[in-house]
């Protein structure tokens, strides 16, 4: 994706016609060889040119391929990087990006991706709810105590609802764009449209490294910058005060239930962690630690099993130093 994934062939970009007949071309072949069903992703109607080929694949459950020696024997390219569900590789000079899309998430995923940047930019308006939009629908991100995101809760695969909530015209949308400048201004016509979340400074440092290498993302910030738009929306920085709004949008959710449940189970993650953690282990073996250290702490985690919760819970420091030293020295060959 963004046609810079094959560092060692060469590729060129093709025109529209170009683009068109090729993708036909794989579409047909596949097809052809295992009937599954794929769709391009759609570009704005003038785009001239193109860097890639972005080819989206649905994954049925009675699907089994290997997708790298599939790509291999079909279309014998000089070199293929697979990078989670993409494929990439090269096919007449030009970059394909097969993208491995699971059957339930087939609908919203054609949404996120078609039309360039526009999913990429409204995923940062679902953002500030404590939200996350991607291919696979849209996810309240649960935190645990750590404050890592170790949880997400689907909230919903609708893509009317999804636009709907992030105050973007989704009739609109199904009209597709003629022009990058039509996709801007859907962007910017979002009732929670800020001007400052765009702006590379205020995003997330993996945000940042990604989005520094997509073009039509620079260019919709340079519009902003050269229309002189300097619309602000007042977020609450407190994420939660939006948890109402969210139960109340998407009552089929059970949401207040779903994150009821995963509260409980980080506050016993929490205690747990508080009796027996790294830092209490250091004080009995000073010189354990890092990879090591996380490696042994899994470690026992496998040797007590279902077990491991409620001898954490039951036991007092002197036990579970007593039986995690024991699980220690046998695992280094100690009597």
């Amino acid at each position: 994706m963004g046609g810079h994934a094959l560092k060692n062939t060469y590729t060129e970009r093709k025109n529209t016609e170009e683009f068109l007949r090729i993708g036909k071309e794989i579409q047909n072949k596949i097809y052809g060889n295992i009937a599954v069903e794929t769709a391009i992703v759609k570009c704005y109607h003038t785009k001239a040119d193109h860097g890639d080929l972005d080819l989206l694949i649905k994954i049925t459950p009675d699907l089994n391929i290997d997708w790298k020696t599939y790509i291999q024997t079909a279309f014998k390219p000089n070199e293929i990087v697979k990078n989670d569900k993409v494929y990439s590789f090269n096919y007449q000079k030009f970059q394909i990006d097969f993208i491995l899309i699971n059957e339930e998430s087939w609908i919203i995923a054609q949404t996120y991706y078609n039309y360039d940047c526009t999913g990429n930019c409204m995923g940062k308006t679902y953002h500030k709810f404590g939200l996350s939009y991607g291919w696979d629908g849209l996810f309240y991100k649960f935190r645990n105590f750590n404050g890592k995101n170790s949880q997400n809760i689907l909230l919903t695969t609708d893509a009317k609802k999804i636009f709907d909530f992030g105050g973007y015209n989704y009739d609109r949308y199904l009209e597709g764009f003629d022009t990058l400048e039509n996709i801007f201004k859907f962007v910017i016509n979002s009732r929670y449209f800020d001007t400052e979340m765009f702006q590379m400074e205020n995003l997330k440092s993996l945000d940042k490294k990604r989005n520094r290498k997509r073009g039509s993302y620079h260019l919709f910030l340079n519009y902003i910058k050269e229309k002189g738009i300097t619309t602000k929306y007042i977020f609450e920085e407190d994420k939660d005060k939006y948890l109402e709004t969210i139960n109340n949008y998407f009552p089929e959710v059970e949401f207040f239930w779903k994150l009821n449940k995963l509260h409980k189970i980080d506050e016993s993650n929490k205690a747990l962690a508080e009796k027996f953690n790294g830092n209490i282990i250091m004080q009995w073996l000073p010189d354990l630690n890092g990879k090591e250290l996380g490696g042994r702490i899994g470690g026992f985690k496998l040797y007590l099993g279902d077990y491991y919760n409620n001898f954490i819970t039951e036991a007092n420091i002197d036990e579970i130093k007593n039986i995690f030293m024991k699980f220690y020295n046998r695992f280094n060959g100690r009597k």
